[in-house]
């Protein structure tokens, strides 16, 4: 009798439950990821302002040099400071100069000179405790410590305290 090979019948695998599970539970991340992004809607300008405050964008200034390399060989030679020209020292100038009369030793020493920042005119200039600001279009001069602000507007002095870069109304 020939030699007849009978193939046994395929057994149908069924897929185990930790394979089930990890499907299930990255479908889960999938969607709520999905839903978060569009719900609460996620800034993540956050992100990009704390890289360059860091120094860690493509545009940023280069600021070291090689390993064992010393930029500046002269011992009595100061760093320029930010934002400044050279020979230049940080100080407030103009409006801020008057909100640093009232404010004294709160609005802290100019790390950097005043900047703009935008090209309607209005400029900026980091401290020691904060930061100073000057904003055109409504010709008010400001400082903040993160939390706590202080404001010369044309209506007067005004203080106040929150998140709210802006004076209060009235």
């Amino acid at each position: 009798m020939p030699y007849v090979h009978r193939y046994a019948p395929l057994k149908k695998r069924s897929v185990s439950p930790e394979l089930m599970y990890l499907f299930f539970a990255l479908a889960a991340g999938v969607a709520t990821a999905w839903w978060a992004g569009r719900v609460v809607g996620m800034d993540l300008s956050g992100i990009a302002t704390a890289a360059s405050v860091l120094g860690l964008t493509e545009t940023g200034r280069f600021t070291h040099g090689a390993v064992g390399y010393n930029v500046n060989t002269a011992t009595d030679q100061v760093p320029a400071a930010p934002f400044c020209n050279s020979g230049q020292v940080p100080a407030f100038a103009r409006g801020l100069s008057g909100l640093k009369q009232q404010l004294g030793e709160s609005m802290g020493t100019p790390v950097e000179c005043e900047h703009a920042i935008s090209a309607t005119g209005d400029t900026i200039q980091q401290t020691t405790t904060g930061l100073a600001a000057y904003n055109k279009l409504t010709n008010t001069v400001s400082f903040t410590d993160g939390w706590r602000h202080w404001a010369i507007t044309p209506r007067g002095f005004v203080t106040w305290e929150g998140s709210d870069s802006n004076p209060p109304p009235g």
